[in-house]
């Protein structure tokens, strides 16, 4: 099994590579965008429409997704 590394919204290991090296991946749990343009977790992202991560860490644990605005276009 290849090497999978945590998703740094939700902690779950989806990343195929490490998140400094996956442009634009987006998370399969929680539909986080990684954006390799930010520097803190405390700077919007324009990746995933300017949630921080410290946010979108909050809504994945209330709601299960980065950002609960997406839930209407998930499949049930």
């Amino acid at each position: 099994m290849a090497n999978h590394y945590c998703c740094p919204c939700c902690g779950q290991p989806t990343y195929p590579v490490a998140p400094e090296n996956a442009l634009a991946y987006i998370c399969p749990v929680c539909y986080w965008e990684n954006d390799l343009f930010v520097h803190t977790d405390d700077e919007p992202s324009d990746e995933n429409r300017q949630l921080t991560l410290n946010q979108a860490r909050e809504n994945y644990r209330e709601f299960g997704i980065s950002d609960p605005r997406l839930l209407e276009n998930l499949r049930r």
